[in-house]
């Protein structure tokens, strides 16, 4: 596995860190360069009231992410605020952005379908790449596997009652690959479809759909006694973006 941290001297640089701010900064920059496309001006992209989106999505996964291991955190709370280290759950992230932009379409004016048709691909790539810190951290794979492209995971990552297991299934690039392809379906379709919230529906429905299955490998997601609640939020967001799909509304 490659080593999670760069350090020099005394500066020591999280490869997590880096691969999320890239992949935040991929997606803003191409949200920037389709915004003509949904007669979004690209000019608010430069404006500092965008990192309330950015922020609360950032917010919203964390929360998420310690409300499923808040054994840990319970006597550990300085430890909430070490991001780097990993530990961001994306159904928190999608709550929390939708929230901040939902506030920033407000105050800047602009229809709040547009901008959520504008941002599911950006969404879905910056997913895909995100994923790829998983694999740095060794954090979300799955069930122990004997296939050839299964994963080597250290012993202190390794969850109890799996100590035994040395390669698992590396949940983290199937998602990866799926949201790549997510990605290139939502851009085909925004290339055909002007109606507004489709692009968004797609997109809750295709991840949602892909989150949900592969669940079933996941050991290390959010349960409460049997039920993975992963699994239950990905089939409200299906219902969601179906709903949204057969009974679309106007932007405004």
């Amino acid at each position: 596995m490659i080593s999670p941290t760069i350090n020099i001297g005394p500066l020591t640089i999280h490869y997590y860190g880096i691969i999320i701010a890239s992949a935040t900064f991929i997606g803003w920059a191409l949200a920037k360069s389709r915004a003509p496309r949904y007669k979004i001006p690209q000019e608010i992209f430069d404006e500092p009231q965008i990192l309330l989106v950015i922020g609360l999505a950032l917010v919203g996964a964390r929360i998420y992410h310690v409300l499923d291991y808040w054994k840990y955190y319970i006597p550990n709370p300085i430890s909430i605020f070490y991001i780097t280290n990993g530990g961001i759950g994306i159904w928190g992230a999608l709550f929390g952005g939708l929230i901040g932009l939902y506030l920033f379409t407000k105050l800047k004016k602009i229809p709040l379908l547009a901008a959520l048709d504008l941002i599911s691909p950006s969404l879905i790539l910056a997913q895909a790449i995100g994923r790829f810190g998983n694999y740095i951290n060794q954090e979300g794979f799955g069930l122990p596997t004997d296939l050839p492209w299964g994963v080597y995971i250290d012993p202190s990552k390794r969850p109890l009652g799996y100590l035994t297991y040395s390669h698992f299934q590396p949940t983290f690039f199937y998602e990866a690959a799926l949201d790549f392809l997510i990605f290139a379906i939502l851009i085909y379709f925004s290339r055909r479809t002007k109606a507004p919230g489709r692009i968004f529906a797609f997109y809750l429905i295709f991840y949602s759909s892909s989150r949900f299955f592969i669940e079933f490998l996941r050991i290390d997601t959010w349960t409460v006694g049997t039920v993975k609640i992963a699994q239950v939020i990905a089939i409200l967001t299906f219902f969601f973006g179906l709903n949204l799909l057969l009974n679309p509304k106007k932007s405004s």
